[in-house]
């Protein structure tokens, strides 16, 4: 036996370990997704032919007259107009809401005094029903644009502002105390220590957080709106348009599924080693 047939045998055992590896991972991918498609035939099965036993059936419609529906919804052309418009509002708040959610994070970060001060009253508003607010911002902002984005910005703000503080705490004091040893002070220490140290749980509320930007937008208009999704499901809702208002519902759903997939592929891209799990 050559010295390339010793050393070309572990090579070998490897490759077939790792062949192995992901045919594994391929079956439970393939088991996990037929699993999601079999428990949505079910629900969707019941909805269509069980729930109308359980529940006065002209009050939760049925998945056909919602297709039926949204169909056509999409061919008079007025759902584009309500999807833009609420995507309009929570993009613009989910982007105020991330720069100030960071930026409020950074500065009780480098100053801990602040953060001990400023704690108490972020706990006991991060507790307030946001849908208490939002007749509140009506009345302050007006009817347009402004207090559905404000609102869909303060429910990304807290989150944000909430995780990366949890990331920042969760980096291990050794870590930081060596790094001022070695000289690293201010912005120098967050730059190379807290935001590395924080990212994952910066990401993955990020990520996340698109769906709380839409709760908001849609909050505001529930209150008072002319167009957008928030204002289809509540006007269909008090003329008892079951099937217009699972239509929007769903609408909404596959919007922030949509978009959070993006985001995810950003971040699968940009950030291959973030697995951070986010709070709220």
């Amino acid at each position: 036996m050559t010295l390339s047939t010793v050393r070309g045998e572990p090579a070998a055992v490897l490759a077939e370990a790792a062949a192995r590896a992901r045919a594994a991972e391929s079956r439970e991918r393939l088991r996990v997704r037929g699993g999601i498609a079999l428990l949505g035939a079910a629900l969707l099965l019941f909805w269509e032919y069980g729930l109308g036993f359980l529940v006065e059936p002209r009050y939760v419609s049925s998945p056909s007259e919602v297709a039926v529906r949204l169909a056509e919804l999409v061919a008079d052309g007025r759902l584009w107009g309500h999807i833009g418009v609420t995507l309009g509002e929570a993009g613009a708040g989910y982007l105020i809401g991330i720069a100030v959610g960071l930026a409020a994070a950074l500065l009780l970060v480098a100053v801990p005094v602040l953060d001990e001060i400023a704690g108490p009253f972020l706990a006991a508003f991060y507790s307030i029903p946001k849908i208490a607010l939002a007749p509140m911002f009506i009345m302050w902002f007006g009817l347009g644009l402004l207090p559905k984005v404000l609102l869909a910005a303060l429910m990304v703000f807290l989150i944000v502002l909430a995780n990366t503080m949890a990331g920042v705490r969760g980096i291990d004091p050794g870590l930081i105390e060596v790094s001022r040893v070695l000289g690293a002070r201010g912005p120098t220490l967050v730059r190379t220590i807290v935001l590395p140290g924080a990212a994952p749980a910066v990401v993955a509320s990020i990520r996340l957080t698109f769906s709380r930007a839409m709760v908001g937008a849609i909050l505001g208009e529930f209150i008072a709106a002319t167009q957008g999704l928030g204002f289809l499901i509540v006007r269909s809702s008090r003329q008892f348009e079951t099937a217009t208002v699972f239509a929007g519902i769903a609408v909404v759903a596959a919007l922030v599924m949509l978009v959070n997939a993006a985001i995810r592929a950003v971040e699968a891209r940009a950030l291959p080693w973030s697995a951070g799990r986010t709070r709220g």
